[in-house]
C-alpha cells in the first residue's frame, strides 16, 4: 500500500533545500530530490514551485524529482524591465533537461506552467532527433483553450497596459489573498499564514512587484491557441488531466471540453467540490491518481 503521510516543507524550508542555476544572466531555482524516473513540476501563476510542497515529498520517495521557480517567479530572478513569454520560459525548462542530460521525462503542469507544457509537447511533435524522451504528462487545472480560459477581475486588470502596473503597485498581501481564495472550493481555502507565505514568494526578494510583466501568458495563449491545441491532440504521450470543478477561472466547462475531444491515451480526473489548485486542496487523492497514472 502507498505510504500517504508525508511532511512538507515551509518557505524557509523549500528555499533552504534547493539550488540555482544560470539561465543567460538570470538566476533560476529549483528543488531536487529522490531518485528514480525524473518528474518535473511546474508551476502557476502568480505563484511558485512551493505550490507542490504539500506532495512532493511523497513523489520523492518514488521519483527523482524537480520542482522548477519559472523566470519571474518564487526564488527565480525577478528582472522588472524583461518581456516575459513563454517560449522563454520552455527554452528555460529545456535548457535545465539539457544540463542535467535528462533522456526520460514525465511532467506535471500546472495553470501557467500547462502553456509551457503544450509548448513542450508541440516541440517534441517538431522533432525528429529527440533531444529527451516524455514518459507521461499530468495537466492541473489551467488555460489549455483561450475561448474556455475566465480569468479573474484582478488578471483583467492587471493585463490592461497603463491601469495594470498601477495596480501591481497597490497590490498587497489582503488584496492578493481575498482575490486568490476565491479560486479554491469553498471547504478548502488557503489559511492566512498560507497566503502570508505566498505572498512572501510572490514579492521576493525585497517586495518586488511584477504581476502585470507576467500576464503575457493570456495573449501568448490567444496567439498560439491552434499550435497548442494541435499539440494536445496529436501528441503520443499519455496525458492526464486532472480537474477542479469548482475553479471559476478552469474548471467544470474545461473539463466537459476535455472529455468531449477526441485526446489519445488521456485520463480525466474530476473533483467537483476542488478549485482550481487540486495539489494544494487534495493532495494526498492528488498525489495517488498521478503516482498510479506515472508509474
Amino acid at each position: 500500500m502507498t505510504d500517504l503521510d508525508f511532511p512538507s516543507k515551509n518557505i524557509t524550508e523549500w528555499l533552504a533545500g534547493g539550488k540555482f542555476f544560470n539561465y543567460d544572466k538570470y538566476q533560476i531555482f529549483y528543488i531536487e530530490e529522490g531518485r528514480g524516473q525524473n518528474l518535473i513540476f511546474l508551476h502557476g501563476f502568480p505563484t511558485s514551485s512551493w505550490d507542490y510542497s504539500r506532495v512532493f515529498n511523497g513523489f520523492s520517495r518514488y521519483y527523482r524529482c524537480f520542482a522548477i521557480d519559472f523566470l519571474g517567479f518564487g526564488y527565480s530572478s525577478k528582472p522588472k524591465k524583461h518581456k516575459y513569454s513563454i517560449l522563454e520560459q520552455t527554452d528555460i525548462i529545456e535548457n535545465f533537461i539539457e544540463k542535467n542530460a535528462l533522456k526520460r521525462v514525465k511532467f506535471v503542469f500546472h495553470d501557467y506552467a500547462v502553456s509551457v507544457g503544450q509548448e513542450i509537447l508541440a516541440r517534441h511533435l517538431e522533432r525528429k532527433d529527440k533531444k529527451y524522451e516524455i514518459d507521461g504528462a499530468v495537466f492541473l487545472n489551467g488555460g489549455l483553450f483561450p475561448h474556455l480560459h475566465r480569468p479573474t477581475t484582478i488578471q483583467k486588470i492587471l493585463g490592461m497596459p497603463i491601469i495594470g502596473p498601477l495596480l501591481a503597485l497597490l497590490f498587497d498581501e489582503k488584496k492578493f489573498g481575498k482575490s486568490f481564495s476565491e479560486i479554491f472550493g469553498k471547504s478548502t481555502r488557503p489559511t492566512e499564514k498560507e497566503i502570508k507565505s505566498m505572498w512572501k514568494l510572490i514579492t521576493y526578494p525585497l517586495n518586488v512587484k511584477i504581476p502585470h510583466k507576467l500576464m503575457h501568458y493570456i495573449k501568448d495563449r490567444r496567439l498560439f491557441a491552434k499550435r497548442w491545441k494541435d499539440a494536445i491532440l496529436n501528441t503520443d504521450v499519455k496525458l492526464m488531466f486532472i480537474n477542479g470543478g469548482a475553479d471559476p477561472v478552469s474548471g467544470s466547462h474545461l473539463a466537459d471540453e476535455i472529455e468531449s475531444l477526441p485526446i489519445k491515451n488521456k485520463t480525466l480526473v474530476r473533483w467537483n467540490d476542488i478549485g482550481h489548485y487540486p495539489q494544494w486542496e487534495n493532495p494526498k487523492e492528488c498525489f495517488q491518481v498521478i503516482h498510479e497514472f506515472l508509474k
